[in-house]
Order: C-alpha cells, then sequence, then structure tokens
C-alpha cells in the first residue's frame, strides 16, 4: 500500500498564546519537529496550514514536506482534515496527525502503517497503556467521508461509528501528548526527545 502522512497545522494556537508552530523545542520549531519524525518514516506528507501563511509554509517545505493551505480553516477543524486528504487522494491510506503533537516517536508511526497495511478495511488507532491517542490511520475508502466532515471535531464521529477500529499498543507516551499550553522548563526536558 501506498501510505502517506497528513499533518494538521492551521489551528489558531488559542490557548496557547503565541503560535505554537514556531515555538522551539531544544531549539526546534514544534511544527517542523512534528513534521521531521513523519517525513522520517513517509515519503509523501502533506502539512495544512491557513491561506496567505507564507512562514509556515516555508517551514513545511523546508522539512521536505508538502504545504496545503486549507481556504476555509477558520471554520473548523474538519476543513483543515478535507484540503489535507484532498491533497493526498493518490495515497491508499494515511496516517493523519496533528501538529502539536511533536512527541510521537517514529516507532508509532511504523505500527500504525504497518497495520493499515495489513487490515486496510480497518481504522487504526494507537493506545499507549490502555489509552488511545493520535495519530490515526485511515484507509482510502474513508477519504470521501473525511472530506465530507464538518465543524471543529475533526474525525471523531467516523472513527466513533466505524464497525472496524483496530487498536495497536504502542510504546509511546507521545500519542497522548499535544501542547495546549507552552511546557515549562523541566516538562520540556522531561518529555522531548531527540529524533
Amino acid at each position: 500500500m501506498r501510505i502517506g502522512a497528513v499533518v494538521l497545522a492551521a489551528g489558531d494556537s488559542r490557548r496557547f498564546g503565541s503560535d505554537k508552530r514556531f515555538f522551539p523545542l531544544h531549539g526546534v520549531p514544534m511544527l517542523a519537529r512534528t513534521l521531521a519524525v513523519y517525513r522520517g518514516v513517509f515519503d509523501e506528507v502533506a502539512a495544512v496550514v491557513r491561506p496567505g501563511e507564507e512562514a509556515a509554509a516555508a517551514l513545511v517545505e523546508a522539512t521536505g514536506c508538502r504545504a496545503v493551505a486549507a481556504p476555509d480553516a477558520a471554520r473548523g477543524q474538519s476543513r483543515s482534515l478535507a484540503a489535507g486528504v484532498a491533497a493526498m487522494r493518490a495515497c491508499d491510506g494515511l496516517v493523519i496527525g496533528l501538529g502539536d503533537m511533536p512527541l510521537v516517536r517514529p516507532a508509532a508511526l511504523r505500527v500504525l502503517a504497518a497495520a493499515l497495511a495489513a487490515t486496510p478495511s480497518c481504522i487504526v488507532r494507537p493506545c499507549h497503556q490502555g489509552q488511545p491517542g493520535n495519530p490515526i490511520a485511515f484507509p482510502a475508502a474513508l477519504f470521501d467521508d473525511l472530506c465530507a466532515v464538518r465543524g471543529d471535531q475533526g474525525a471523531k464521529h467516523i472513527v466513533a461509528r466505524h464497525e472496524h477500529v483496530r487498536l495497536v499498543a504502542v510504546e509511546d507516551a507521545g500519542i497522548l501528548r499535544d501542547f495546549d499550553r507552552p511546557p515549562t522548563a523541566n516538562e520540556e526536558m522531561e518529555n522531548t526527545w531527540q529524533p
């Protein structure tokens, strides 16, 4: 299977207090760090940004990923999701992640891709110590559904109603950690790792 990745990075960082995509973790902007992990696993990675965001698009492209502008990103995460999926329709499956989750490790992404390839009719979701997290892998059969989602809930209701959701255990607490606020110095040292 040709499996790619879409990283959603068109939010407004309202709770964070500044543009978290550029927040430095070990001196690397958060989004660049997230994308470097995905790019190390997948040949094709698209990151969704808001229209006219030249600095964000340049950051994305500097990592070797494709910047995709979501024209109606202000209408919620669903519109970013639709733009990313539409740009990657040539793939047989997509791992869809979030730009503010830089602690996900490559091994977890490889487990997701392998599980999707082995069970291409399933949605595949990672779990750590019994707790489901992100990113989530979707087969191409669900691309139309993903593009039709509305509001700010992303793909949650698709996962909730799909009859074949496969949970795969990973030894990676990073699948549970997003950054809604800036980390303290101690949190950054304890929770980040060097890719």
